[in-house]
């Protein structure tokens, strides 16, 4: 009797706020945002709040959210998005994993360690679509409706690394600059946009230009984490070894192209 009421209490405990994963912390908020547990209550975010996994993020057309990851990325809800965490392990090691929840709207995602050491730990659904990654910055859109003249259906542009947009019916590989597409219905396989979607020039983003510094600042906080923990670093260093020729031949170019950036600041 004892030992069935001690595990009714733990499987409840499990339910509360502080004994759920962190996911992350809310670093940036503007507009009408929301942060709802479980439970169904919904309370207002503000920076400083933890955002943990099975919450929901919602925000209204004026509303932002940018949140830094326990594994040193970073996630920005767009305006009119409902977002949520399903599952997250933050270890340093190739067993950390990250599973989101795009249900409408958009989410720009920049992934941390788990995306370096364990890229196949990521995943975002989103419609009737999936993403996966390789150590990325890259950002997802979910349409219910048509927009300004874009079909509905999920949408999937990379700003650095690379993604792979998924459907029942095959899937794309999707290089930094490009888009791709996946019908709302899924009967297609997804593809590459031979340009990007019009409603991307159509947005206003209010949080937007903190972006760059904010990924300077967890670069470095990455790169002394990698520094107090070896293994972690032995980690990555394993993962390149074990990239093939193509995978390695991006990833030369992706520190190129980032060598660049830096030395035109």
């Amino acid at each position: 009797m004892k030992r069935r009421l001690l595990t009714l209490l733990l499987a409840a405990a499990v339910h509360l706020p502080g004994w759920t994963q962190v996911f992350g912390t809310v670093d940036a908020v503007s507009g009408h945002v929301t942060v709802q547990g479980v439970d169904g209550v919904a309370i207002p975010a503000v920076v400083g709040q933890k955002i943990h996994v099975g919450q929901t993020v919602a925000t209204l057309a004026d509303g932002e959210l940018h949140a830094q990851t326990e594994d040193h990325g970073l996630i920005a809800v767009r305006p009119n998005s409902v977002f949520t965490v399903t599952r997250y392990v933050a270890s340093q090691d190739t067993n950390g994993v990250v599973e989101m929840s795009l249900l409408q709207g958009a989410l720009r995602s920049i992934s941390g360690w788990i995306g370096k050491l364990n890229p196949r730990g990521y995943r975002l659904t989103a419609g009737t679509a999936t993403v996966g990654i390789r150590g990325t910055d890259h950002e997802t859109v979910v349409l219910d409706h048509e927009q300004d003249g874009e079909p509905a259906g999920t949408y999937d542009s990379v700003l650095e690394g690379a993604t792979t947009l998924r459907t029942a019916q095959g899937e794309v590989q999707v290089e930094a600059g490009q888009y791709a597409f996946s019908g709302r219905g899924g009967q297609a396989a997804p593809g590459l946009l031979a340009q990007h979607p019009r409603f991307f020039l159509n947005r206003l983003l209010r949080l937007e230009n903190g972006i760059p510094a904010r990924k300077r600042l967890l670069a470095q906080r990455l790169q002394k984490l990698l520094a107090r923990h070896p293994k972690m670093l032995e980690r990555m260093r394993e993962r390149v070894e074990g990239m093939d020729a193509d995978e390695k031949k991006a990833l030369r170019q992706r520190l190129k192209e980032r060598g660049h950036r830096a030395n035109e600041k």
